[in-house]
């Protein structure tokens, strides 16, 4: 039910984009002439650059959340490569084109200082009613996102369980529905939390880009010690090990590029930054002592 609802949802949200974007073709599409921008030299134009990076990188995010799904998926490692590359490339011509379409429908200016870029794009096209279309548009997009959410996060409950990290009851199933019944609320009321301590839309993007990407940072650091390891076994016969081109500069570029997306969340809003530092340092202490007080 959950992967049919997604489906749904994401169809939904694609034709609506698509449909936006036809803003191009409208009556009241008039190409605006480029703008250029004052020069803030070499530091100016980086920070802005980097600052504007945030936002780029959580429209990009959410691949790293199908390996949630592998134990569920036909052919995982045929079909979740072919999933994760067709989704981010419909990712990436959606948001390229609906980009250009603001910038040619509404114009520079207009992009620079509006904060409801899709409804007024709408209602350049429909009208009146484009802004309904816009507010429809960003419902169904953030009910897919919650959707992926709901779907994805409580099965790392379910793993931390099988492995003695967490409480049983994080394992246990509805027998009915099958579902994470105590897993879901008690992420359902984390998402509640977050949202009534950040408050804002800015801060909440802020917050989960800083610590996703200090996250998968440190997750793709283990890949150096897992390969150490399984290079070490391989030596007595052991043949598992995966081959990766490019080792191990494509992890590390992986590596940078988040770190750069870090220090522009730290520069452009500190306190999301520290809130995000606190909470992953804490991760550690919290895991002694639950594999400590679980296992007995």
């Amino acid at each position: 039910m959950g992967a049919r609802t997604q489906n749904i949802l994401s169809l939904v949200k694609i034709a609506m984009l698509i449909v936006f974007c036809c803003a191009l073709f409208g009556p009241h599409h008039v190409l605006a002439k480029p703008v250029l921008a004052e020069a803030q030299g070499g530091f100016g134009f980086i920070k802005a650059l980097g600052v504007s990076l945030i936002s780029i990188f959580f429209t990009y995010g959410g691949y790293q959340n199908t390996i949630n799904f592998g134990a569920d998926i036909r052919q995982p490692a045929r079909n979740m490569p072919r999933a994760i590359f067709a989704g981010i490339g419909i990712v990436i011509a959606l948001y390229l084109t609906i980009n250009f379409a603001y910038y040619s429908v509404l114009g520079f200016e207009n992009v620079q200082h509006s904060k409801l870029l899709a409804a007024e794009l709408a209602g350049s096209f429909f009208g009146p009613m484009g802004y309904t279309l816009a507010s429809l548009a960003i419902f169904i997009s953030v009910l897919g996102f919650i959707n992926t959410s709901l779907m994805s996060n409580p099965r790392i409950y379910y793993a931390m369980a099988e492995d003695n990290i967490l409480p049983l009851v994080f394992k246990k199933l509805n027998e009915k529905t099958m579902t994470q019944e105590f897993g879901l609320s008690f992420f359902v009321a984390l998402m509640l939390i977050s949202l009534v301590l950040l408050g804002t839309f800015e801060k909440i993007v802020n917050y989960v880009m800083f610590i996703d990407s200090l996250s998968l940072v440190s997750a793709a650091a283990t890949i150096f010690i897992f390969r150490k390891r399984a290079n070490a076994d391989g030596q007595s016969g052991n043949k598992e090990i995966f081959k990766l081109r490019f080792y191990p500069w494509v992890p590390l570029l992986f590596m940078l590029v988040l770190l750069i997306v870090m220090f522009n969340v730290l520069i452009s809003d500190t306190q999301s930054a520290l809130y995000g530092c606190i909470i992953f340092l804490a991760g550690y202490p919290l895991y002694r002592l639950l594999r400590k007080v679980v296992a007995q």
